[in-house]
């Protein structure tokens, strides 16, 4: 009987000694060293319009002569920004109206949209920018024009899926380098 009792005693006490202790997994968050904007001014002699971007943090690119890309690669994010002669107001309202189902592509799958209208009289700068909430390819999509001659728009991009949570504050900080350029673009003309 001693056999059994020791062996058994030796099995009991391993089976409860052996219990691991939950813990609960620790929040991780995302830490995210944003640059200090350094504003340069974009003026090039075959553009109908010239404006403010931040030098510090992106690479701006131009693809052909109505197309451009900021390149926010520590951030994971790029703004396209697309520039159109219009002539008269059936071109600007097709241009609306293509802006319209771009935008419509991407709030179907949104959580919310903040809009912001930009109007500017004494300029002739008239826009509205789309804050897009929730988990979609394009957060921010906007267009800016002078109701005669020219069409802007543009949207940020994410290079890669992710949650909004997490994104919030790059977005954010490239909202305000779009915000600088409806403040600070100007239309040349010819």
């Amino acid at each position: 009987m001693g056999k059994i009792i020791i062996p058994l005693f030796f099995f009991t006490l391993m089976f409860f000694s052996c219990n691991e202790t939950n813990l609960p997994k620790q929040n991780g968050f995302l830490r995210i060293e944003f640059k200090e904007p350094y504003y340069s001014i974009y003026e090039e002699t075959d553009t109908s319009f010239n404006f403010y971007y931040n030098s510090n943090s992106t690479d701006l690119d131009q693809i052909g002569n109505n197309q451009f890309l900021f390149d926010y690669s520590d951030l994971n994010l790029s703004l396209n920004l697309s520039f159109y002669n219009i002539e008269g107001s059936q071109d600007l309202e097709k241009k609306s109206r293509d802006f319209s189902l771009i935008l419509d592509t991407h709030t179907k799958k949104s959580n919310g949209v903040i809009l912001r209208e930009y109007d500017n009289n004494n300029r002739r700068i008239f826009g509205k920018l789309y804050e897009i909430k929730g988990d979609v390819a394009s957060p921010i999509q906007f267009y800016l024009t002078d109701s005669i001659s020219n069409f802007i728009s543009g949207s940020v991009n994410l290079k890669f899926k992710s949650n909004y949570d997490s994104i919030y504050p790059s977005i954010q900080y490239v909202k305000n380098d779009i915000l600088v350029l409806f403040e600070s673009i100007n239309w040349n003309t010819k």
